[in-house]
């Protein structure tokens, strides 16, 4: 993976319906922008047991997504905080894992 222009950071507690449309959405958007980019998920110790294996099976499909786990919970400013020390873009953009925040609005 080149080095990215952008991080996405992605604070995660128990999602995962909505993990792989995120991933999808943001490559459209950053593909459309001609950008490099990479999203770092941050699973907060989510009590859902699927909400890992999704993360890491997106990290394991596409190159430019992170995912990283926390042993226990420290809350969103907690996640965020270890995303943004894991984040390698020159621009930094926070969203939530619900698609609360639109990635199209990102540009």
């Amino acid at each position: 993976m080149q080095n990215p222009i952008y991080s996405v950071v992605i604070p995660v507690y128990n999602s995962t319906q909505s993990l792989g449309e995120l991933v999808s959405r943001l490559e459209r958007v950053f593909s459309e922008v001609g950008a490099a980019h990479e999203v770092v998920f941050v699973d907060d110790a989510s009590p859902n047991p699927d909400t890992w294996p999704i993360l890491k099976s997106l990290a394991q499909q596409n190159s430019h997504v992170r995912s990283i786990r926390l042993m226990r919970n420290f809350g969103k400013a907690g996640a965020v905080l270890c995303a943004l020390r894991e984040a390698s873009g020159q621009w930094i953009i926070t969203i939530d894992d619900d698609l609360q925040h639109a990635p199209e609005d990102i540009p």
